[in-house]
């Protein structure tokens, strides 16, 4: 996407994120967008004329690069597994951060991204869900009595809500390092329970490469 930008609409757009990032939608004036992005207000309302309409562009920006990063990971399906995918989401989590650290106002504010985040959250689901099956297939999870589909659903939207509050929680907890290792070892606990040996061995090599 930022490819198709003209320059003025890119920096534009970088500009508000670090903002954004730095003290949160709501506490940014155009003005000061415009400042930071070393262009006139007059400039920056020609393609921004409101605030909306630069919010609702960001977050399409947004959507955008999780999407290609989400389809790069489904190329490689095979040799995926849970903690993939959730690092996909917390590093996106991690570079716009104002989003996690304030979604129920931006959400109040803005209503056309309601229904998005609910697509969001529904393909999220059903992605670490898929995953989950793929380990199962690999002899990496468990499978039998006592779990069944609900076992999984349950444990997809566990895996997905750490992902989507870790970075909150680490805000509130002035966590500022190794955040989204730690947000993947929180994961790897929900996994734990459903793992066999085999699976124990390869997600804990998984953990250690996250130090090197």
């Amino acid at each position: 996407m930022l490819n198709s930008l003209n320059k003025t609409k890119k920096k534009i757009l970088l500009t508000s994120i670090g903002l954004f990032n730095e003290r949160g939608v709501f506490h940014v004036l155009n003005q000061e967008i415009a400042k930071a992005s070393e262009i006139s207000l007059s400039n920056f309302n020609y393609h921004f004329p409101t605030k909306k309409d630069l919010v609702l562009f960001v977050c399409e920006y947004m959507r955008s690069t999780l999407n290609k990063r989400i389809a790069e990971n489904k190329l490689l399906i095979n040799d995926s597994t849970p903690l993939d995918v959730a690092r996909i989401y917390l590093e996106f989590e991690n570079e716009f951060k104002f989003f996690y650290l304030d979604t129920h106002n931006i959400l109040k504010s803005y209503k056309a991204l309601d229904k998005e985040m609910e697509f969001q959250i529904h393909e999220a689901v059903q992605l670490f869900k898929n995953m989950i099956y793929v380990g199962v297939g690999k002899g990496d999870m468990v499978h039998g009595p006592g779990i069944v589909e609900s076992t999984y659903e349950e444990l997809s939207n566990q895996i997905w809500m750490t992902c989507h509050f870790w970075y909150v929680q680490s805000h509130f907890k002035h966590e500022k390092e190794n955040i989204v290792n730690k947000g993947l070892k929180a994961c790897y606990g929900l996994l734990a329970p459903y793992l066999t040996p085999k699976g124990i061995d390869g997600y804990k090599e998984f953990l250690n490469d996250l130090n090197k």
